[in-house]
């Protein structure tokens, strides 16, 4: 089972429990995972692929945190203990598989499997930093400072010297228009960048 090397801690009882009750499903890239304002009905584990969580407020899109192999969405747990709609959207940002894990028995191994809420308080961690990380670039950083990282940052996660990304997808991650990106990319400070950390990135 491809969960037991993602995620070896949880223990033979435990992965016995989620193949019983739990499904699993390869979403294709950009397709819809959970949207903002439904019920959230299953906690997602990321398997392969990757996964954009993001919000969106007014027409404005932004972006929250990224998931990978073996990480889980933190919105969607805190989510699960009450029956309010999910403020928060998700999508394949690759071809991407996930187990998904009903609320219900969600609930029931939190309190049964204690490697299982140390599974959850580790990625609340994580991405908790990364909400903070994302904050505080808002308030520091200009666009440009924030592009930047931005660019280094996707060229690591997808592990690939080759991003087939959009000025309009990047405009809706860091929260601002198309026309803004297009004019940071052609700035030298930033063009320079792209070069050093991925020497073939493609910008549509």
């Amino acid at each position: 089972m491809i969960l037991s090397e993602c995620l070896p801690s949880l223990g033979k009882n435990l992965f016995e429990e989620i193949e019983n009750h739990s499904s699993s499903r390869v979403y294709s890239s950009e397709e819809s995972i959970i949207r903002q304002g439904e019920i959230i009905r299953f906690l997602p584990i990321v398997l392969t692929g990757s996964v954009k969580v993001y919000s969106q407020e007014e027409g404005i899109q932004f972006l929250l945190y990224y998931l990978s192999s073996g990480e889980t969405c933190i919105f969607h747990f805190a989510h699960m203990f009450n029956e309010h709609t999910a403020e928060f959207s998700a999508a394949a940002e690759t071809e991407s598989e996930l187990i998904l894990l009903p609320v219900h028995k969600v609930q029931e191994w939190n309190q049964q499997y204690p490697r299982f809420n140390d599974v959850l308080l580790k990625a609340y961690q994580k991405h908790y930093n990364e909400l903070l990380k994302t904050t505080k670039q808002i308030i520091c950083y200009n666009l440009e400072d924030r592009l930047i990282g931005y660019l280094k940052n996707k060229v690591v996660m997808e592990k690939s010297e080759l991003l087939a990304i959009s000025h309009q997808d990047i405009a809706n991650d860091l929260g601002t228009s198309r026309e803004v990106i297009t004019r940071l990319l052609k700035k030298p400070s930033v063009s320079e960048v792209a070069i050093q950390v991925g020497r073939k990135i493609k910008i549509r």
